[in-house]
């Protein structure tokens, strides 16, 4: 990186860190961050849109519902919903929070480079391969207006209004293009109102902050135009070697350019003067930077994306007030924020090894055990079985393998367990030949009828069967052995329906056994005036039963 001037802003611009590199299947063609906290970015690449998070730096969310490459993207006011153009013309809105595409723009018969919402997010504009800007109404889901002017193909769009003013009451959109112009138009006119023409095809435009004046990237320069004095150029800065690609703004009077030279540059646009730059491995086709300029993202064409994270500010020493001597957790001097004071009382108990320091984590190494001590012995790691160890690297195959192998039922079935746990016992058992099936079929004949593991084998027989049921007869070892398993279970069934019978004849005979007790209605007593029986009419028909004794 350029070292430049000991001035406050480039002292700024010296606070990003190391890069962090991220490498994506193709091309990334626009990067874009969110208006809202914590202000994630999103990355266009190939076919897909990755969002990543601005506190973690991974990818959080991808989006896929695209046919052909992502061109660009734009994020509505209030972060909730995304805008992603690709190179069959079709612009689709996707709600961030589900992933579902809410809008689909048909309309552009070629690629649509450019992307952009309204203040309001009510209207949608999309410039195209096919030199046409249209204006689409985002819940009709239908175009309001199409502007006819360029004569080549339309690489960048910018809509008036301030961040944060949704007030709906925007009235310009601009528009740069191929045929080396830059037009302005009125949102309620076909025509444009202002034409500003450039020495090189347009590849990027921006408009600044009060919008009366726009900056311009055409070839290698940088030009500065007054829409209030008709377009005229105020200056032209010329700080790449080769063609400026991409521009970004961060409202704070410094404007960011990416160029194919590998370098992207800040500029002071008070002055006009480069106040740092930054080279990259590759061209840049891309940059932006967060709204509170704590991430600098670049997207390269060697399909990578750089991130640079701003480092946290040293906080000052503060100076001691009579306020922070009488608060125990005031931060003392040189502190870093957010550390707390340590009491006289607490430095002197712990001997200067306060809790939380590295001293105080080292405490005792040096102590001999006194007598009663109670000492930890460290013994080696347990080591890791086979099984265990394949499970750990999702080998299911082999796992299974393992475990055949150490030969008890107890282990094979908990393996088992465990690969249904994972959804794994389909790829286990998959793609198995002679030497490898023989092990686990022998197993399932020698264990299938136990009960502490007849639920859990059967279902993998039953997967078997229905693996390998089309290549029986192929191996004469494999058929014997379902034939055997077969059998093994005919005779389970057998045996347990002749102890099905041997139950119900022995719930006959216990049912027989046991003596009934007389019963007599309720009040009856004891003597046979008193009450009457229930048993006597039995009594009557044993008397009239000569089969009876």
């Amino acid at each position: 990186a350029r070292r430049p001037g000991s001035s406050s802003e480039a002292a700024a611009w010296r606070k990003y860190t190391h890069p962090l590199i991220f490498r994506h299947k193709g091309t990334p063609t626009h990067v874009e961050f969110s208006p809202v906290a914590p202000h994630d970015f999103c990355v266009a690449s190939s076919l897909q849109v990755d969002i990543f998070s601005s506190r973690s730096n991974a990818v959080y969310r991808t989006l896929t519902r695209f046919k052909d490459t992502v061109c660009c993207t734009a994020y509505r006011h209030d972060g909730k919903m995304l805008a992603a153009s690709d190179e069959r013309g079709v612009t689709q809105l996707f709600d961030l929070g589900s992933r579902a595409v809410m809008r689909t723009m048909r309309g552009h018969t070629k690629a649509v480079r450019a992307v952009r919402f309204s203040p309001d997010g009510g209207r949608l504009y999309t410039g195209s391969d096919d030199m046409l800007v249209s204006c689409w109404d985002v819940a009709a889901e239908e175009t309001v207006r199409t502007f006819e002017g360029h004569t080549d193909v339309v690489r960048c769009l910018r809509v008036s209004g301030a961040a944060g003013e949704h007030t709906g009451a925007h009235r310009l959109v601009l528009s740069g293009s191929y045929d080396h112009t830059v037009q302005l138009w009125d949102v309620s006119a076909p025509r444009p109102v202002m034409t500003v023409r450039m020495g090189e095809p347009v590849e990027d435009c921006l408009l600044l902050a009060g919008g009366g004046m726009v900056a311009v990237a055409s070839g290698n320069s940088i030009s500065i135009c007054d829409l209030l004095s008709g377009g005229k150029v105020l200056q032209s800065v010329v700080a790449h070697s080769k063609t400026v690609s991409c521009l970004h703004a961060d409202g704070g009077g410094h404007l960011y350019s990416g160029g194919l030279d590998r370098f992207v540059k800040v500029h002071d646009l008070a002055r006009y003067k480069v106040l740092g730059s930054l080279r990259y491995d590759a061209p840049v086709l891309g940059v932006a930077l967060s709204p509170t300029r704590s991430h600098l993202v670049a997207a390269l064409a060697n399909s990578t994306i750089c991130v640079r994270r701003q480092r946290a500010a040293a906080a000052r020493a503060d100076m001691p007030s009579a306020s922070s001597e009488a608060d125990p957790t005031a931060r003392p001097l040189g502190a870093k924020p957010g550390q707390v004071a340590v009491s006289e009382g607490i430095a002197a108990r712990f001997d200067g090894a306060h809790p939380g320091t590295y001293r105080y984590f080292l405490r005792g190494r040096t102590q001999a055990p006194q007598a009663g001590d109670v000492v930890a012995g460290r013994g080696a790691p347990p080591k890791l079985s086979g099984f265990d160890k394949a499970l750990k690297g999702f080998r299911y195959h082999e796992a299974l393998d393992a475990a055949l192998l150490n030969g008890a039922a107890d282990v094979v079935v908990g393996v088992i367990e465990e690969l249904v746990q994972r959804n794994g016992l389909r790829i286990a058992l998959h793609g198995r030949d002679q030497q490898t099936l023989q092990p686990l079929v022998g197993f399932l004949v020698r264990n299938i009828t136990r009960p502490p593991h007849a639920h859990v084998l059967i279902g993998v027989a039953n997967l078997l069967l229905d693996m390998y049921a089309p290549v029986f007869g192929q191996s004469a070892a494999i058929d014997e052995l379902f034939v055997r398993l077969r059998a093994t279970c005919e005779g389970e069934a057998r045996l347990q329906a002749d102890l099905a019978q041997l139950m119900g004849a022995m719930d006959v005979l216990l049912a027989g056994a046991v003596p009934s007790a007389p019963l007599r209605a309720p009040g009856a007593g004891g003597d046979e005036s008193g009450g009457t029986s229930l048993l006597r009419p039995q009594k009557k028909a044993k008397q009239a039963s000569p089969m009876l004794p």
